[in-house]
């Protein structure tokens, strides 16, 4: 019994530093979350922030989301894209998942398409516009 308790303790102390370590805090250095129902609207961030744009895919019909342009110069794209599958079947949809890191001061807008960069002329089908301020 006196192990059991133990080991309970131990594991309640490990759970209680992992959650009070600095990368693991949920503050104003945390990463924000974006969805297409944010589009359009204004974003203040902090230098040192991040945003995650979440946007509905499906790479199996030829269209991937792409920034327009350029990623406004106050913001720096972390990593690749990452897609997700809603599903195992077939041709199912997902979501693209975009990470940016506020970097400096200024406002921006960031842009991106939904679109097949095989069809260049044709227009994208869907767009993301979202106003970015840095402080």
């Amino acid at each position: 019994m006196k192990r059991i308790f133990r080991l309970f303790v131990l594991m309640s102390v490990a759970v209680l530093v992992a959650g009070l370590s600095p990368g693991c805090a949920d503050d104003s250095s945390g990463t924000l979350e974006v969805t297409q129902a944010d589009r359009g609207s204004t974003l203040d961030m902090q230098v040192g922030q991040q945003i995650s744009v979440t946007l509905e895919a499906n790479p199996t019909t030829g269209y991937l989301w792409t920034v327009e342009g350029e990623v406004p110069g106050q913001l720096q794209q972390v990593g690749e894209a990452r897609y997700t599958s809603e599903s195992d079947a077939l041709g199912a949809g997902g979501s693209e998942v975009w990470t940016f890191e506020a970097v400096a001061p200024g406002e921006g807008t960031l842009k991106l398409k939904y679109w097949r960069s095989f069809e260049p002329d044709v227009d994208p089908i869907e767009e993301f516009q979202m106003s970015v301020s840095v402080e």
